[in-house]
């Protein structure tokens, strides 16, 4: 296989294991931080001079228990979660479509369904990635029928407490977006290749998640981004927040986060359900912090594969340090960004969504 080209594998759901190559002639995918990647690639089957054998289809592609893999050279860029295939006899071709692992979260309760109503998730004093690593470790525990190819994120003692009963009937992902917005972070599955071609993923906790970082000119004679437009938005700004927690009424949990006043008050409300005490005010310092002041936001249409430029510069939670010089809006200097989504086909171009990573 060259280095310089896409490739597709199977993989065992439970494991990660490899199963086997396939070729993709039609592709769109997705890949993303906030979890909701998607693919479809569309896979000859029954070409009449290598025809599939009877019942491969069924056995490779098996829904929600086979990943499909896109990789360069010896990375993967993304590993979804095979959810249906689609057989068009006429053209020959299986259509294949699958998703990020991390929905996954949304079918796992803290225990399974016939468990007593008081089995509980507790957690203690941990990080965020300790209590993230918790939910990811109670998704899994139960044995090698509830496994996922998931490494759990380092541990430590931190702030973040909790405890969620069964009979609170609350999804793994319900507790990690508590997890989330109490502590201003996000959760991503990265995949990585494991010594025998299988797949793993990485679980990264960070508030934001970066994972390397890439000097790029922006008035470079060669670059490999493209579509660059920049923008400073304060539709959201707000001067203070009002934290909605658990109850209703005149005994419903609130706490309240302000600050300095440099516009006229924008002053709002915003709903953590469930949330109280220590959790809800943290919750409400997090939003308000994000939204006090305008937004800086920088888009980068497209990122071309090259020399130099391998797909995984333009992967999900890559930093670029653009530099700017002598623009006559942007400031001069090196602007960190972030990309946060990338997409596209068969072909070199990879379509990005990317936002400021400046503190």
């Amino acid at each position: 296989m060259a280095e310089d080209e896409w490739s597709l594998k199977v993989h065992d759901a439970y494991t990660g294991a490899p199963v086997r190559s396939v070729t993709s002639v039609d592709s769109k995918w997705s890949t993303s931080l906030a979890g909701d990647g998607v693919s479809t690639e569309t896979i000859v089957v029954n070409d009449a001079e290598n025809p599939w054998p009877h019942g491969d289809v069924a056995n490779l592609f098996r829904p929600k228990a086979r990943i499909i893999a896109r990789w360069w050279g010896g990375s993967p860029l993304y590993a979804h979660l095979i959810e249906d295939w689609d057989y068009d006899k006429d053209a020959g071709t299986v259509t294949v479509e699958a998703a990020d692992l991390l929905g996954e979260a949304d079918w796992r309760m803290v225990d399974g369904v016939g468990a007593d109503k008081y089995s509980t998730l507790t957690v203690t004093r941990r990080t965020p990635s300790g209590a993230i690593a918790a939910a990811l470790a109670r998704m899994m525990q139960w044995g090698w029928e509830w496994q996922y190819p998931i490494d759990l994120p380092a541990d430590a003692p931190g702030e973040i407490d909790g405890s969620w009963p069964f009979w609170k009937k609350h999804r793994i992902s319900d507790i990690i977006k508590q997890i989330e917005d109490r502590a201003g972070v996000e959760t991503y599955l990265r995949p990585y290749a494991t010594a025998d071609g299988g797949i793993r993923f990485q679980t990264r906790v960070g508030g934001p998640i970066t994972i390397g970082s890439t000097l790029l000119h922006l008035d470079a004679d060669e670059t490999p981004i493209a579509g660059v437009r920049y923008r400073v938005d304060g539709k959201k700004q707000i001067t203070g927040l009002l934290g909605v927690g658990n109850g209703s009424g005149e005994d419903q949990e609130t706490a309240w986060r302000g600050g300095i006043i440099r516009i006229p008050i924008r002053d709002i409300k915003e709903s953590f359900p469930d949330l109280t005490g220590d959790a809800l005010g943290q919750a409400t310092e997090q939003y308000y912090l994000r939204n006090v002041d305008p937004v800086t936001q920088w888009s980068i249409g497209s990122y071309t594969i090259g020399d130099g430029y391998p797909p995984e510069l333009a992967a999900p939670g890559r930093l670029w340090q653009v530099n700017s010089v002598g623009d006559p809006v942007i400031p001069d200097g090196v602007h960190p960004i972030r990309v946060i989504k990338a997409s596209g086909t068969n072909g070199r171009q990879i379509q990005t969504e990317v936002q400021s990573a400046a503190a």
